[in-house]
């Protein structure tokens, strides 16, 4: 991807690169997430609430890997595998952050919102 196309779209609104993910997964049918060790990362926040960073392409994943995340690794998982995990994670009551920027701002979804607009997106695929 060209690095002018990939600021511009890092350089989204929270909720725009939210939609470019789920359009772009859609499309693509991959997510793409950071991986340390044999574990997915996560963020957490104030009242201890979980979630799992993912991205809609690779080269968006890598820009992460820098700080605490600099030793680990991008990794991608098909996106029907990924809507039968949130079920998953659905249980866990872990939530989604889809497409974090640089500093980690992003939209943050519960995994059955998430498992709904992709399965929603996909379908206009069809």
């Amino acid at each position: 991807m060209h690095p002018d196309k990939l600021l511009n779209i890092q350089d989204l609104s929270s909720e725009d690169r939210y939609g470019y993910f789920i359009r772009k997964v859609a499309d693509s049918e991959v997510v793409w997430l950071i991986q340390n060790n044999d574990q997915y990362v996560t963020l957490g926040d104030k009242e201890e609430q979980i979630a799992i960073p993912v991205w809609p392409e690779k080269e968006f994943a890598e820009m992460m890997l820098r700080d605490e995340w600099a030793t680990c690794t991008v990794d991608n998982i098909e996106v029907h595998e990924f809507i039968d995990w949130l079920d998953t994670l659905n249980e866990k009551s872990y939530k989604v952050v889809g497409f974090p920027s640089i500093d980690l701002k992003g939209v943050v979804v519960t995994a059955d919102e998430m498992k709904n607009h992709l399965i929603h997106e996909i379908q206009q695929f069809e």
